[in-house]
């Protein structure tokens, strides 16, 4: 295009009304080539227009696919099953362009779809190179977790392993396209949601997981080192690889010598303002010597070298109790001309950060919180499991998003309230001007959801599920007890970890939602269509449909009905 063209195409466009920068980003934004549908985790489709508050109601199950079809709870890796899916239109399939829908499954098969008919086009399911150390359990599942993501422009969709190596494929034919797959991380480690941003690929590795050091790799190039000696890669550290480049080389940075502080929002790294943008969960907190425990961390691109922290006050309560912050998620965005953050986890707490200065000058002070929840304190059932969501109304008002698990705080008062919400709910907030200082507003709060996971938005309308799952972790909880123990059994255990099967039990079933964005009033509901139930999974929206993934690896596309 010649600079006369476009700038006509520029100034026509600006006639219209429409800008040049806002046509670009809903573009770019009409398709989820990644979690939360783009680098900066926004959960926010902009250029959805087929559904809207008006025609929502008449979603309807379009079709359902299982990708695994054995799918067994016994095995004790059983409670995460598929990523969250993934949507790109115009791939050019050997069967003529289409809309594609790909999700991995927790046997290291990727799948993709047709999404008009759910029909398999290709699916690639990818042997180990190694066999796991440690027998799988709930919490180290031994199967991927990370959700892929798709390089548009390259027709590649990258995808880690359960083995730690990093497979790209062809879009369209599900063909190899990296010979041989490099290792990216740690055999069998917890890994989460892919993010690639100008050509290199982030992800995280928490909790301890894994098989230990990966052979030959690189010493780590910040973080906790102590006495020289760098932790291995299994400890919690989040981690790059340069993409352009043919060696793909890879920068560490490890935030404890050990399982603790590990990150483990579904998020990954969320990109904004410049920068990368994670939290971390329980462990020991020292900036001095390079250990992360419960901080929300701002990491320049590439090298994720330390530019900025923030530490909660109440750090000995956090770790203490077992209240990760690590738990849900972080979001960046502008707002009158100030660079925000947003952040939340087990606590309950909601954090508004300066993005340039996110704690002040002792990165202990937030520029405003308020308690929405978790008044109890509870490790394992309430407070926030998920990662937020923004978006921007025609009136430019900012709007923020989470996935709140059981009931609100009693200090939190919210303008609407659509009634008690004793098992978890979305949370509405606005962005607004106190003075000169932003601040939290409690617009609404939803009904009550069987512990809500990551909300998306499209079109004025907020997507998300009731997953349905059991919360319950520790044979310790006095809950496991009254609900588990039957008259005239033998005595349950009083300690130790719940198996996957146990955790199995006493669920009920996913129900996808559709409520206003400004005021909280459902507008759909899939009621019993969904018989399973989900565990760390989200929803994605994208060219007029709905996907919502379960348990036992089924895709459930919903889309307009007559």
């Amino acid at each position: 295009m010649t600079t006369m063209r476009a700038t006509c195409l520029v100034l026509v466009m600006a006639l219209s009304g429409v800008s040049w920068v806002a046509q670009a980003q809903s573009g770019r934004s009409r398709e989820w080539l990644t979690w939360g549908g783009d680098i900066e985790r926004t959960g926010w489709n902009r250029g959805e227009t087929t559904l809207s508050k008006q025609s929502v109601g008449r979603l309807a199950l379009k079709w359902k696919t299982q990708i695994d079809r054995e799918v067994s709870i016994e095995i004790e890796s059983g409670n995460s099953m598929l990523t969250t899916p993934l949507v790109a239109q115009g791939v050019r399939t050997p069967q003529g362009p289409k809309t594609v829908v790909y999700t991995l499954g927790a046997s290291n098969t990727l799948a993709a779809l047709d999404a008009a008919t759910g029909a398999t086009i290709w699916r690639r399911t990818f042997d180990h190179t190694v066999d796991p150390a440690n027998k799988p359990n709930w919490i180290c599942t031994n199967v991927s977790t990370a959700t892929p993501v798709i390089d548009k422009a390259k027709s590649i969709i990258y995808m880690l392993a359960a083995d730690g190596r990093l497979h790209g494929v062809d879009l369209a034919t599900g063909e190899a396209k990296l010979i041989p797959p490099p290792q990216f991380v740690t055999p069998f480690s917890r890994n989460w949601s892919l993010n690639l941003v100008d050509g290199v690929l982030y992800t995280t590795v928490g909790r301890g997981c894994g098989n230990g050091p990966v052979p030959g790799a690189p010493a780590p190039a910040a973080g906790a080192i102590r006495g020289g000696i760098a932790p291995p890669p299994v400890a919690a550290h989040m981690i790059a690889m340069d993409a352009t480049n043919p060696a793909r080389p890879i920068t560490r940075f490890f935030t404890s010598t050990a399982r603790p502080n590990g990150a483990w929002s579904r998020a990954g790294l969320a990109w904004a303002h410049d920068s990368l943008f994670v939290q971390t969960a329980d462990g020991v907190w020292n900036p001095q010597e390079g250990l992360w425990g419960q901080t929300l961390l701002r990491l320049a691109p590439k090298t994720l070298k330390v530019l900025d922290y923030f530490t909660p006050s109440n750090l000995e309560a956090l770790n203490a109790n077992d209240l990760d912050y690590g738990s849900g998620g972080t979001l960046g965005f502008t707002f009158r001309n100030r660079d925000l953050v947003v952040s939340a986890g087990k606590d309950g707490t909601v954090y508004l950060l300066d993005a340039k200065s996110l704690g002040g000058a002792d990165h202990r002070t937030p520029l405003f919180s308020i308690k929405a929840g978790n008044d109890e304190l509870s490790y394992a059932s309430m407070g926030v499991w998920g990662a937020p969501a923004t978006f921007v109304n025609g009136r430019n008002e900012r709007w923020v998003y989470f996935p709140m698990w059981g009931p609100p705080s009693k200090d939190v008062k919210f303008e609407i309230s659509h009634g008690d919400a004793r098992d978890g709910s979305i949370m509405a907030f606005q962005v607004v001007l106190e003075g000169d200082k932003p601040v939290l507003v409690p617009k609404w709060m939803s009904r009550n959801f069987a512990v809500p996971d990551s909300p998306v938005i499209a079109n004025g309308v907020i997507y998300a599920i009731s997953t349905g799952e059991n919360t319950l972790q520790r044979h310790t909880d006095p809950r496991y007890h009254a609900i588990y123990q039957k008259p005239g059994a033998p005595p349950l255990p009083k300690t130790g970890t719940m198996t996957a099967e146990e955790r199995g039990m006493n669920t009920t079933h996913t129900i996808l939602y559709a409520l206003d964005a400004e005021t909280g009033q459902e507008l759909y509901s899939s009621k019993d269509v969904i018989d399973d139930w989900t565990h760390l999974s989200s929803v994605t929206v994208a060219d007029g449909s709905v996907y919502v993934t379960t348990r036992k690896t089924i895709v459930y596309a919903f889309g307009l009905g007559k």
